[in-house]
């Protein structure tokens, strides 16, 4: 059944609501001649992105937080710079900052491995340039901070920085720098990287563009990265958790508003981040979500909800409807399933449809897969070489 007759979604045709993977999505698919993104100057960008967060600082609990990602509320610190190269600043749903350097943009994001050890070099890469191609980049150059806890040898870690090395060759990307060190600040190795990309302005997919009736497109199946740590680490190969072959199929399309990439807290505050992101708050359908049947089989029998799954590898992207046909196709093409799972809107509370009934969104304060590693039954981590 196609999305446009169970939501009535503001669709101009009725295209399948998925591309690749199953029966429905495949064939149908048109191309409808969307334009290509219109091309911007960086000054044109720069008055919808420098707005972050306005340094109006919430109060807040003094009560320690719990393990995880830090609650949006914590971003209230923070204040826009007011430096005017900066396009693109700190803010719930911006995983990268974008700033001007001469005809180009720069594109720089941060982010840890902390869940697991085995294959962390190249989760670190991937995780990142996640975040780069988010924007519509291309990632060039990584930065890597290794803390490794008291116990730990030189043969383990010149292994986990060759498979870091071996990781940035096979992407292109250069290893620029960082610092490695053994410290009792950590019980296991945290890998923390930096990551530099550069676009032209035409390529800039801004975090805060979704416009209101968007409709909310996935790109790669969901929870991926917490099916393959709680047990399925052949996962971390196949799907894989890039999505680089989805962003840069969106990238060109004019009517791909914004793009994000799902990773803590899984594709629930993924939806969440984007459509807050531009004040607008997200409509899902579950049973329009793709999942793989290794990641509901896992959720089941642990009492986990995989909304809140850890994520990566999974894209969403705010699109207008007219461009839908388009996204789908492209995304078909390249290789990667995708289906429409809601939408965002201005005015509304967060929803979930779940087999017909609707309830408001979950927001996860902690990703499931935390919850798991908690309880006494112990998972399986990911196998040593396994990506």
């Amino acid at each position: 059944m196609q999305i446009a007759e169970r939501t009535a979604f503001a669709w101009t045709s009725s295209p399948p609501a998925r591309a690749g993977g199953d029966a429905e999505g495949r064939g149908g698919l048109r191309y409808c001649g969307v334009a290509a993104r219109p091309p911007l100057s960086l000054r044109d960008i720069s008055p919808r992105l420098t707005a972050g967060a306005e340094g109006n600082v919430e109060s807040m609990s003094s009560e320690p937080l719990e393990i995880g990602k830090a609650p949006p509320e914590v971003l209230s610190a923070l204040r826009a710079s007011a430096d005017r190269a900066v396009l693109q600043g700190p803010g719930v749903g911006r995983d990268a900052a974008i700033v001007r350097w001469g005809d180009e943009a720069l594109v720089a994001t941060s982010d840890p491995i902390t869940f697991v050890d085995a294959d962390a070099g190249r989760l670190a890469l991937a995780v990142n340039a996640n975040d780069i191609f988010a924007v519509g980049a291309e990632p060039r150059w990584l930065l890597a901070t290794i803390l490794a806890p008291p116990g730990t040898s030189a043969d383990a870690l010149q292994a986990l920085l060759a498979q870091l090395q071996d990781a940035c060759d096979d992407e292109g990307v250069a290893l620029v720098g960082g610092h490695t060190e053994v410290t009792d600040a950590v019980s296991r190795t945290v890998v923390s990287c930096t990551l530099i990309g550069r676009a032209p302005p035409d390529a800039i997919v801004p975090s805060d563009g979704a416009q209101d009736r968007d409709l909310i497109l996935q790109a790669g199946p969901a929870a991926v990265e917490g099916t393959a740590i709680l047990g399925h680490p052949q996962l971390l190969e196949r799907p894989g958790i890039s999505i680089a072959a989805a962003a840069r199929a969106l990238r060109a399309i004019a009517g791909v508003h914004a793009m994000h990439d799902v990773t803590e807290g899984g594709i629930a505050t993924a939806a969440l981040e984007l459509a807050e992101a531009a004040e607008l708050s997200p409509e899902l359908i579950f049973d329009d979500i793709i999942w793989l049947p290794e990641t509901l089989a896992i959720c089941e029998s642990r009492d986990l909800d995989p909304l809140g799954l850890l994520g990566s590898g999974t894209l969403l992207a705010a699109v207008s409807p007219d461009s839908a046909d388009r996204a789908l196709a492209d995304l078909l093409s390249a290789g990667v399933r995708a289906s429409m799972i809601g939408r965002v809107r201005a005015g509304i509370r967060a929803t979930l449809s779940h087999g017909g009934q609707m309830r408001p969104l979950p927001r996860f304060a902690r990703d499931e897969a935390l919850r798991a590693l908690d309880n006494k039954e112990s998972p399986h981590p990911p196998s040593e070489g396994s990506c």
